[in-house]
């Protein structure tokens, strides 16, 4: 795993105070077939642990309004029907804008070790934990980005993403608006977001020339970027 502080710069993490001992400890296919994926026990432990984490955290940080009790279901589960929903291509790269507290893309990242997941969040402290977390869970396929979606436009980033998954860290028009520049042509935006919150943004972005905007499966919506 590396941490981006800049714009074409990018630290190894045992720089930023840790160490990453024997990556890739957790038995990984090279291959997933998303429309039935479920996690293996390998990967639920990895999963239950990030989750103890984000609690054990949230106090400090403000991560997660979710308890508990409650966040597989919300957490793991929402994040799984976005994965079936967006169908990843193997070596794909991913962008998580907003990560907070690395959910989906941690969930993403656990899950789909074929695909490049970069954690974009702009809180120092939230990246540290981000940092810490895909550290503490062995992830080699994650890069964490301590900077502004707004900054992200340019060059290494710009037209890099396959793919750029959220949890509605801001209105969907404004997520898209963050999310156009990180995206290649064809590549696609995935946000979890409330039903009203999505028929809202199916109406805002249908005079959009550049979207095609779906709403693949409940809670999940798709908004694909077409050519300029």
């Amino acid at each position: 795993m590396v941490v981006s502080t800049g714009i074409d710069e990018q630290v190894p993490h045992h720089r930023m105070g840790g160490v990453l001992a024997r990556l890739g400890r957790v038995a990984r296919s090279t291959l997933c077939e998303v429309s039935a994926i479920d996690p293996t026990a390998d990967q639920r432990r990895l999963l239950e642990r990030h989750l103890d984490e984000l609690d054990l955290w949230n106090g400090r940080l403000n991560l997660t309004a979710v308890p508990r009790e409650r966040a597989w279901d919300r957490h793991v589960e929402e994040s799984l029907a976005l994965l079936r929903a967006a169908h990843l291509e193997a070596a794909s790269s991913c962008a998580d804008l907003g990560s907070g507290g690395g959910i989906p893309g941690v969930v993403v990242a656990v899950l789909r070790p074929d695909v490049q997941v970069t954690l974009i969040e702009s809180d120092r402290r939230k990246a540290g934990f981000l940092v810490h977390v895909c550290g503490l869970l062995e992830l080699p396929n994650v890069s964490v980005v301590d900077r502004r979606a707004e900054d992200m436009a340019r060059d290494p980033h710009h037209a890099r993403y396959d793919a750029v998954v959220s949890r509605a860290a801001a209105p969907v028009p404004l997520l898209w608006t963050l999310s156009k520049p990180l995206l290649n042509n064809g590549g696609t935006l995935w946000a979890l977001v409330a039903p009203a919150d999505a028929a809202a943004a199916v109406t805002a972005l249908a005079g959009d020339p550049t979207a095609r905007v779906e709403r693949p499966a409940p809670g999940v919506l798709a908004v694909h970027r077409l050519g300029d």
